[in-house]
């Protein structure tokens, strides 16, 4: 099968996660694939997280559209990451021409029904969501389908290696502090028990405006990096013995985080805050904490009991391979299937 996926790619967005992990899989399983993606300079080169492979081409930004490179290339299914962050109106004229061609699919990354009219002018052959919260969008196609996002693969690493090679401590048990893509510094200070066997590890940006990196204490590293290529990230969750990913919305539900899909498989227990909607999928996979106290004493308890990182890191793994990459773009694949049979393809 032929699919082109016109999509953010190797970059920090929800929408560049869900593709590659599907992509990847396209690819192994022996179908051609072609990636249509933003011009580089569009997003600033600190944002990418990856050096493009040969099925990528950009040819578009946010307001306008390179059709060339689309109507010139090969392909039975045409998949839309995203609508909203494309540019939608050169999209929409050449759309006709696209459709004449293949079948087309929106992947819907919407927390609710949109007001704007413009997103409703595309008559897609299949809708699909990736949150069981978006069943709104059946009020509008009510053949929309719930396919779950999928996670990476298990993944590996050898902790002190790791720390050799970012330079990290290699007597203390570190606790990583995710502070890019939209995640945020919490606990902020160690409780007296920890403070001589743990380390708080913070990566930020470097225009992120954290007092500590001035003048951290001894028990805290602060590092400014700009956005980890998907090989760094993993190295630092090789390297952690645990990582806090704290994102919360209070004012109405968001979507489920791409950030964790991509983490859960790389043997780092998760902490994340109860509250949050970013996180309503998981249950014993990960570890919940309603504030600072809750989650300084879990952390003591986690430091002092090793069982509870093996289960946690089980649980991941069992729900990583109930998730996976392979079987939901499994899923996919059935369903560009059935859209090429109802029209005859």
């Amino acid at each position: 099968m032929k699919i082109a996926v016109m999509t953010h790619w190797n970059d920090e967005t929800g929408a560049a996660v869900h593709a590659k992990a599907l992509v990847n899989v396209w690819l192994g399983m022996g179908h051609k694939v072609t990636v249509f993606s933003f011009l580089r300079e569009e997003l600033g080169e600190d944002k990418f997280t990856g050096k493009d492979e040969r099925y990528v081409i950009r040819c578009f930004g946010k307001n306008f559209l390179d059709p060339r490179p689309i109507l010139t290339s090969e392909f039975d299914v045409f998949v839309v990451e995203d609508l909203r962050a494309l540019p939608v109106e050169p999209l929409v004229r050449i759309f006709p021409m696209i459709k004449n061609r293949a079948r087309t699919i929106h992947i819907v990354h919407e927390d609710k029904l949109p007001e704007e009219a413009w997103f409703y002018q595309f008559p897609w052959d299949k809708v699909v969501y990736f949150d069981e919260r978006q069943e709104f969008l059946k009020d509008v196609y009510p053949d929309a389908e719930y396919i779950p996002f999928p996670c990476f693969p298990v993944r590996h690493g050898e902790k002190y290696e790791s720390r050799k090679r970012l330079g990290l401590p290699m007597d203390k048990k570190i606790i990583f502090t995710f502070c890019q893509r939209g995640y945020r510094p919490y606990l902020r200070y160690l409780c007296e028990e920890l403070r001589s066997k743990v380390v708080l590890l913070f990566v930020i940006y470097p225009d992120y405006e954290m007092i500590e990196k001035e003048s951290a204490p001894p028990w805290m590293i602060v590092r400014e990096e700009g956005a980890l290529p998907d090989e760094r990230f993993d190295e630092y969750l090789f390297a952690s013995d645990a990582v806090i990913f704290h994102k919360y919305h209070v004012r109405y539900p968001k979507l489920v985080s791409a950030t964790i899909f991509q983490a859960i498989g790389a043997d780092c227990p998760i902490f994340i805050p109860q509250q949050s909607e970013y996180f309503q999928p998981l249950k014993d996979e990960v570890t919940y904490y309603t504030d600072t106290e809750d989650l300084c004493q879990k952390l003591v308890d986690f430091c002092c009991d090793e069982s509870i990182a093996k289960r946690v890191i089980e649980a991941e793994e069992v729900y990583t391979h109930i998730r996976s990459a392979k079987k939901i773009a499994g899923i996919y694949i059935d369903v560009f299937t059935g859209v090429l049979k109802e029209r005859g393809l």
